[in-house]
């Protein structure tokens, strides 16, 4: 929409100013075209992303607990007759159960119901992680709505357990914006990131796709959302 409605914009530009509209319509849809291309979608994603983890050593670890971050799920999924977590989530609880064996560590799984579904995206991944990698959570944290609320209201849970410290699991291009958000909620982060993008190789990296558009959206979407969390903290800092 973001490039549709400049686009629309440019056609009604054009009824008065005719010049300055057919190029907002060019400029809109060229710019609509280039992010719907691997070529620069998978980039503009990977530009989001920080360094993995060096895998720890075997029963050993720099944090006391591992927090995963739920990334969404699938309602009332066909296959299995109920909600189960989507496919950025199953990224996300793979890794965290593989670091939890690499560490002994226990699992915090975090997210709510912002879909309006039957089971929160918590309960979701406490589910597949007990039946699906044999890693079932100590820790259920099912009412936060965003990144922020699940750091608030992890931070909260964990303090009671004097746990300050934590391996946090997400995405690598969403890392940036929940370190930073759990570090304001007071704990200390070791980055555990997951999900990096794969560049396409040439010549289908010049092909558009909706995949390719997919990815561009949730880039621009992250670049959003850490601007407004900046702005968020400065009014109330």
């Amino acid at each position: 929409m973001c490039f549709i409605l400049p686009a629309l914009a440019g056609v009604l530009l054009a009824r008065r100013h005719r010049r300055a509209g057919i190029l907002l319509v060019l400029v809109s849809l060229g710019a609509l075209g280039a992010v719907s291309t691997p070529l620069v979608s998978d980039r503009m994603l990977a530009a989001l992303e920080v360094p993995p983890l060096t895998p720890p050593e075997a029963g050993q670890s720099t944090a006391d607990a591992i927090v995963v971050i739920g990334g969404g799920l699938d309602r009332e999924s066909p296959a299995y007759g109920t909600d189960t977590v989507g496919a950025s989530t199953l990224e996300r609880i793979r890794y965290a159960a593989w670091l939890h064996r690499r560490t002994g560590l226990p699992i915090l799984v975090s997210g709510g119901r912002p879909l309006d579904t039957r089971l929160s995206e918590a309960e979701t991944m406490r589910d597949s992680l007990a039946s699906d990698f044999n890693a079932p959570p100590r820790w259920v944290e099912s009412d936060s709505l965003n990144t922020r609320q699940n750091a608030e209201r992890t931070g909260a849970l964990l303090a009671g357990a004097s746990i300050h410290r934590i391996y946090l699991v997400t995405h690598a291009w969403h890392m940036p914006r929940a370190r930073r958000t759990f570090e304001q909620a007071g704990m200390t982060v070791v980055e555990a990131p997951t999900g990096y993008t794969s560049i396409t190789p040439a010549p289908m990296a010049w092909v558009p796709s909706g995949q390719a558009l997919r990815l561009a959206h949730v880039a621009m979407r992250e670049w959003l959302g850490r601007v407004w969390y900046r702005l968020n903290s400065k009014a109330r800092g």
